[in-house]
């Protein structure tokens, strides 16, 4: 082990922790802090999906057995923390991530950081250091699953930066699983062709929200350098420093970072494990990553994302997803007004689409650049734009007023579809379309209330709840 010291400096932008503070001096009944001691398996799982019935606030476990560091959960659980970081009111959230036309700007190397405050190589790597724990009765072991993996393309050197869920198989082993079909993936199978047998990758573990949204959740080309899109989300260069037993840069202010080589050629166990459906999903490509280092800030923070259908999980498929499609959609349909991933369709599979005085056919044709843009949708509903497309109640109201299903769905039999998703046939699903605009103009008009009488309604409940 090697202390690593360095000048301090306020980075707050990149900085996990400085978000907290900041974010908790705002809205102190959004982050609990628990100081009663609790297990490191399953005690912290339960305890947050407990608290999604009370708002879904982010926790931060003190006291928990078997872990030198706090157990930060539930950071991204609810869509406040996600409006905070890109400092805009929750509802101009999707707005503002899909008109973030971020800018790539280049990293900068640092000479040292504060992940580098405490290194260990060697015979001092085991991955039982970290707080990793057990979440669900039928996962196959204990899950790292804030693993942001960073890596590079084997031709280009261009860095990606996605999300992977990592079984722990030994003192310096994890399995893991590509399932997700995406740049990793590509990468994987591009090594492979040229003869490689191993990556080199990070798994960084714990950073501020815009180098998530900017890395880890942003999807571009694969020819984008993702590093240089989180100093797009970030307005500035992503700080780095080099790696210590392999190539990739580390951002510098991340609390945790592991290096490693994915193993291309691995067949190793790994699952089930509980995923964004509800179910324990067996599916895996059976990769593995053996670890040579293990980084962190002296007094880190564990932030581990609570899998399973919980609030965390689906609301960073769905916010990110919802953001990218209402971009994507109004480059062909400009009067496309919302994008909804509701949690009962896991923020994956359903989608509800809300449009401004569509032309008859153009609802089935918004549907269908859905389901192209996003493989995993299964389900689109497309609504006028005076349906609230986040108030499920608004979206079932219009399919049961504005649709016949006689004329008013479509379906595709054998589409592509999520390959976690159980019912789906060797990858292949049915998809289906619901128009549940209004078909005939002038329709039939919506009841209200003035709205200075709704505002004061509003305003005196207020008072008395």
């Amino acid at each position: 082990m090697k202390d690593h010291q360095m000048d301090p400096k306020s980075y707050d932008r990149q900085d996990l922790r400085s978000f907290l503070t900041a974010f908790e001096a705002d809205r102190p009944d959004k982050l609990v802090r628990i100081k009663e001691e609790v297990n490191l398996d399953y005690d912290t799982t339960a305890i947050t999906f407990e608290f999604e019935k009370h708002g879904s606030p982010m926790l931060m476990f003190e006291n928990v057995k078997e872990s030198r560091f706090p157990v930060l959960m539930n950071m991204y659980g609810a869509r406040d923390r996600f409006a905070a970081a890109l400092g805009v009111p929750e509802d101009k959230l999707i707005e503002r991530w899909a008109n973030t036309d971020a800018t790539p700007i280049a990293p900068e190397v640092l000479e040292t950081g504060p992940v580098l405050d405490v290194v260990l190589t060697g015979d001092a790597v085991d991955l039982s250091y970290l707080p990793i724990m057990r979440h669900f009765v039928e996962d196959g072991g204990a899950y790292l699953t804030n693993a942001m993996f960073i890596a590079q393309d084997p031709e280009t050197g261009v860095r990606n930066a996605s999300f992977h869920r990592m079984q722990v198989n030994g003192k310096t082993r994890f399995g893991t699983s590509l399932h997700s079909r995406r740049h990793l993936w590509n990468y994987a199978r591009k090594a492979s062709a040229m003869g490689l047998k191993e990556l080199p990758v990070v798994i960084v573990v714990g950073c501020h929200p815009l180098i998530t949204f900017g890395s880890g959740l942003w999807k571009g080309p694969i020819s984008t350098d993702e590093y240089e899109i989180a100093g797009g989300f970030l307005g500035e260069p992503l700080k780095v420093v080099q790696g210590v037993t392999g190539p990739i840069e580390i951002p510098a202010f991340a609390e945790i970072a592991i290096e490693g080589k994915l193993l291309l050629d691995a067949d190793e166990d790994e699952g089930p494990f509980g995923e964004f459906t509800g179910y324990a999903s067996e599916r895996s490509t059976r990769n593995a990553v053996e670890v040579s280092s293990i980084l962190h800030r002296k007094d880190a923070i564990y932030h581990t994302i609570i899998p399973g259908i919980s609030d965390e999980h689906t609301m960073l498929l769905g916010v990110s997803q919802e953001a990218r499609q209402l971009k994507s959609l109004r480059v062909q349909y400009p009067n496309v007004t919302a994008v909804h991933y509701p949690k009962s369709g896991t923020c994956l599979l359903h989608a509800y689409v809300a449009v401004k005085d569509p032309a008859p056919g153009e609802p089935s044709n918004i549907a269908m650049a859905a389901f192209g843009d996003n493989l995993s949708l299964k389900l689109v509903i497309v609504v006028d734009a005076d349906v609230d497309v986040y108030d499920e109640e608004q979206v079932m109201w219009a399919v049961c007023t504005r649709f016949q299903a006689d004329t008013d769905m479509d379906v595709i039999r054998n589409g592509m579809g999520a390959i976690l998703d159980p019912s789906n046939r060797n990858g292949a699903t049915a998809k289906l379309m619901i128009d549940a605009t209004c078909k005939t103009r002038p329709y039939a008009k919506r009841h209200s209330l003035p709205a200075d009488v709704t505002a004061a309604a509003r305003k005196l409940v207020q008072s008395l709840v």
